[in-house]
């Protein structure tokens, strides 16, 4: 079996993930982290009919880290894992550019799974975005929406900026240069080649995404909504059982799928 730990054990995704582990064959719960000397470090987080108790450092008890914690968080755990050789999924978002250099670098010592969205679906709605970019061409304005609950501390989602990245490859341009984030009312008119990303937060909404393409005469809609949080504690899980046996290096979900594509 695979010895698990989780980092972000008492977050929602942290103890959604450690209740699917339970009821999977594969693994056994190794830890329940919680960041050193967190609030959360000596309590317990339940977990399928037991009380699993949290602790805020890994030894040698683990095959495989998942992190659902912070950007900052990551990046304390990315430093366990390196030290002790152990794989890592991180799905975790909100990286800043030096955070992602950092998890590059080591990538390069251990493998590491860089997931923003954990979810399948995903990888066939970037796999049709491709296809559909570079069949209507530059005349379409691109539009991304992404709704997730209050609860949410990053913005844009991760997922928003990959799926603005595979627009971007489709069309051969540098993402981050067509960005833009939201527009204030002094805007202009908008600017050929655009890609505008909008986030929503409000109540307990899981996660929604919606690609709209507009151009001449016709508006075409893409939307991607997850309706539990299991649907990325399942993909999680799926990248953890993959990685385990594989060289160090950067993967991404579609790696895990067996797939060539963007890293979500």
């Amino acid at each position: 079996m695979i010895r698990l730990a989780v980092a972000g054990a008492t977050g929602r995704m942290g103890r959604c993930v450690l209740d699917c582990a339970a009821r999977d064959d594969r693994f056994i719960i190794a830890a329940a982290l919680a960041l050193p000397s967190a609030a959360a470090a000596g309590s317990t987080v339940r977990v399928g009919e037991a009380d699993v108790a949290v602790v805020d450092s890994l030894h040698d008890t683990a095959d495989v880290l998942i992190d659902f914690t912070d950007a900052n968080g990551t990046m304390v755990w990315l430093e366990v894992c390196a030290a002790h050789r152990v794989p890592m999924i991180i799905g975790a978002t909100g990286h800043s550019a030096e955070q992602l250099v950092r998890i590059e670098d080591t990538a390069k010592s251990i493998p590491i799974v860089r997931a923003p969205n954990c979810g399948v679906g995903i990888q066939a709605v970037l796999s049709a975005l491709r296809k559909i970019t570079q069949q209507l061409g530059d005349a379409y304005d691109v539009e991304i929406v992404e709704t997730h609950h209050r609860h949410k501390v990053d913005a844009p989602s991760g997922t928003a900026y990959v799926l603005a990245g595979a627009i971007a490859d489709a069309r051969g341009v540098a993402g981050a240069q067509c960005n833009v984030l939201g527009r204030s009312c002094d805007s202009g008119p908008r600017v050929a080649g655009q890609i505008g990303i909008h986030s929503v937060r409000m109540g307990e909404v899981v996660g929604q995404h919606e690609v709209h393409f507009s151009g001449p005469g016709e508006t075409i809609t893409l939307r991607h909504t997850a309706h539990s949080r299991k649907t990325f504690a399942a993909g999680a899980l799926r990248a953890a059982s993959w990685v385990i046996d594989r060289l160090p290096g950067l993967y991404a979900m579609a790696d895990v799928l067996g797939e060539s594509g963007d890293n979500a």
